[in-house]
């Protein structure tokens, strides 16, 4: 019995230090992703989502009309570490992606918005409430959920912001309830971005 306990004892030791590593490093991207957001000339962001662990970022200046996201390099293959900036009319589309396919998409000046992702991404409130056999649950994990930027920039037309990336671990829907209520906020912040008529100056 002691052997057992003190076996425990250690397991939980590691446990807690593998998870005390994780929070330090996502702390620590995070910081790093502030101090690329801070260091943007002509952008103060007071709408911002950052994710340690998805390495990337998107944040609204709303005074100033503009859009700034930060990338994960490696996972965009573009090794760069400068945030990206974009006017407000220069969004185009927004799309909707859950585990590499597109789910719902937004244009400039289309009024086919259709659902919330929320709605979207979870379906009927009945699919997390039970009934499911397990390979029905299977497919209905998420490994991945992101919002894709279409632009005007020719240098940098189309960016993903990843919002959770599992890996080839599934997860269920019920679980990312608050990363999916963030998402439905950006999406929907971004949706306002590209109804919204853009003024010609005269």
């Amino acid at each position: 019995m002691g052997a057992l306990l003190f076996s425990l004892l250690i397991g939980a030791i590691i446990v807690g230090v593998i998870v005390w590593i994780i929070f330090a490093v996502d702390k620590g991207r995070e910081n790093f992703i502030d101090q690329r957001l801070s260091g943007i000339q002509d952008f103060s962001a007071d709408l911002i989502f950052k994710s340690g662990t998805c390495d990337n970022a998107i944040a609204i200046d709303r005074g100033r009309k503009k859009i700034a996201v930060v990338l994960n390099a490696v996972k965009t293959r573009s090794m760069s570490l400068t945030p990206i900036v974009y006017p407000f009319d220069e969004l185009i589309a927004i799309e909707v992606v859950r585990d590499d396919m597109s789910v719902t998409k937004t244009n400039r000046g289309s009024q086919a918005a259709g659902a919330a992702v929320g709605g979207v991404l979870l379906g009927p409130a009945g699919l997390l409430l039970g009934g499911l056999s397990g390979s029905k649950r299977n497919e209905n994990k998420i490994t991945k959920l992101s919002l894709k930027l279409y632009t005007t920039d020719l240098a940098f037309p189309v960016q993903e912001i990843y919002f959770w990336d599992g890996g080839s671990n599934g997860v269920d829907p019920s679980v990312l309830q608050p990363v999916i209520a963030e998402m439905d906020q950006w999406y929907g912040r971004l949706r306002v971005i590209t109804e919204t008529p853009t003024r010609k100056s005269s």
